[in-house]
């Protein structure tokens, strides 16, 4: 199948239903911070009383990819991709990374950890499990997730997701042929439910609903492409997206890593493609904390520790392509401008961390 067939398929299946689904992520705690140390495992700290808490499921060999919760995406050391709750342990293995549904595209396992991906476009060589990145949406009863998943490299036009009960991947194309001014490069993706947020390197922002049968997925971006364009491009930028279902537009300028801006669309320009600026600053997040690590907002809890007009972060920005880890545990408020940091984490040796919200299951 090629490209355009398949984006064809996808948009026009009369199967698929937009999709309901916008579950607000709900807390049966305060936020915390997972911490992958170099030595392996997987350390839980308590920024609200300043404690690590517990030494969670020895995670040696793998490597991590995103989570959801309670919940974890890690890549082994033999290239299968599996998500795990990181207190019980319980854990699901997903397809392989072979495992694509198409009548033209073969991905293959050439060499230890290697694969090659060929269709009747063109042919990916060289593609390593170590540049695999991932998403990971879990509901609140563990019963339905959503995984994410494709080869991080210049170039590379596809990334893969699968479901609760879906046996194999099915592919979403990165871009059409006729749009590449539109849909050109994958930059920052956000995975809110069963909806998949994706800006390009053009910063056009595009919604996928990915709620229909195996198979199948849907554009349902609101009109044409949008793109989330600010007076400074010089910024690091990332996308998150809010309780409502709207997209932000979030910079930090990678020379002074104390400050954040936030954007949204400007809903007064009708032609974008004419403005080199189509986004206004907005100064808070409606009481809302945003945990830049998922890319979302959830509703605010003192009681919990979840401040209002807050942005949560291990990094000021998660690129698409692999990258150092820089992390830089924080917590800015939008409010007074102020950054707290938690110094006993700097001392720590480690490959990544997450902030997270448990939940309740």
């Amino acid at each position: 199948m090629t490209i355009s067939s398949s984006l064809k398929r996808s948009c026009s299946s009369p199967d698929l239903r937009p999709s309901s689904k916008r579950t607000i992520p709900q807390s049966s705690g305060s936020p915390g911070v997972m911490l992958f140390p170099k030595d392996g495992g997987c350390v839980l700290y308590n920024p609200k009383e300043g404690t690590f808490q517990r030494k969670l499921g020895d995670f040696s060999g793998c490597r991590f990819l995103a989570n959801s919760g309670n919940w974890l995406l890690l890549l082994d050391s033999g290239s299968n991709l599996y998500i795990v709750d990181a207190f019980s342990e319980k854990k699901i293995r997903l397809p392989s990374l072979e495992s694509i549904d198409s009548a033209d595209c073969i991905v293959k396992c050439v060499g230890d950890r290697k694969f090659i991906r060929q269709d009747s476009d063109s042919i990916f060589s060289d593609l390593s499990a170590d540049v695999v990145r991932g998403l990971l949406w879990v509901s609140e009863s563990g019963k339905e997730y959503v995984v994410v998943w494709l080869f991080d490299l210049p170039g590379h036009s596809y990334m893969s997701f699968c479901k609760n009960g879906d046996t194999h991947y099915t592919d979403i194309p990165l871009f059409h042929h006729q749009d590449l001014h539109w849909l050109d490069g994958l930059s920052e993706m956000v995975l809110w439910g069963t909806r998949l947020y994706l800006s390009t390197n053009r910063r056009y922002v595009r919604v996928l609903d990915l709620s229909g049968p195996q198979g199948f997925f849907k554009d349902i971006t609101d009109g044409i492409p949008f793109p989330m364009l600010s007076a400074d491009m010089s910024c690091d930028s990332s996308i998150a997206v809010t309780t409502s279902g709207q997209v932000l537009l979030v910079e930090s300028d990678p020379c002074n890593r104390t400050c954040f801006r936030l954007y949204k669309k400007n809903p007064d320009i009708e032609n974008p493609d004419l403005f080199g600026h189509t986004v206004t600053e907005v100064d808070s997040l409606n009481g809302e904390a945003l945990l830049l690590d998922l890319g979302y907002t959830v509703p605010a809890n003192k009681a919990l520790g979840i401040e209002p007009d807050s942005i949560y972060f291990t990094r000021h920005y998660r690129p698409c392509q692999c990258a150092s880890p820089d992390l830089d545990i924080c917590v800015f408020n939008l409010a007074t401008k102020s950054l707290d940091r938690y110094p006993d984490l700097d001392k720590m040796d480690l490959i990544d961390a997450r902030w997270f919200l448990p939940s309740g299951n």
